[in-house]
């Protein structure tokens, strides 16, 4: 069996909890919008941004067990999601206008699996 670092580890971790947590967090707003009976203004938004973070969190798990089997492409898939994931977050974080204690605590948690991701010991433990 083949060894795989701490930093891949951590990443492939962090990006499961990350999928996890967005299947969660989607699937609980689609199971709300579509519990209402009828339908009713601004539930077509909330279907569309739920089915968005169950289909990210899907991914980053998918990533993320790409990456434990040490393929390049789970770290490629990873890699893109994090930045996207960091991009909407900040980008949230400014529309808000106050600092919310929750989107920095995700800005954190996304930009800590983007530095296990591009650690030397991670990016040289993958496939070629």
């Amino acid at each position: 069996m083949t060894s795989r670092p701490v930093s891949l580890i951590l990443a492939a971790g962090l990006l499961i909890l990350i999928g996890v947590s967005g299947m969660a967090a989607g699937g609980s707003l689609l199971g709300a919008a579509s519990g209402r009976g009828v339908p009713q203004p601004g539930v077509g938004g909330a279907v569309t941004i739920g089915a968005g973070m169950a289909a990210y969190g899907f991914a980053s798990v998918v990533a993320g067990v790409a990456l434990l089997m040490l393929q390049r492409r789970g770290w490629w898939i990873g890699v893109v999601l994090v930045v996207i994931g960091l991009a909407g977050l900040v980008a949230v974080n400014l529309v808000v206008g106050a600092l919310d204690f929750v989107l920095l605590f995700g800005v954190v948690v996304w930009g800590a699996t983007l530095a296990y991701l591009l650690a030397p010991a991670t990016r040289s433990a993958l496939r070629p």
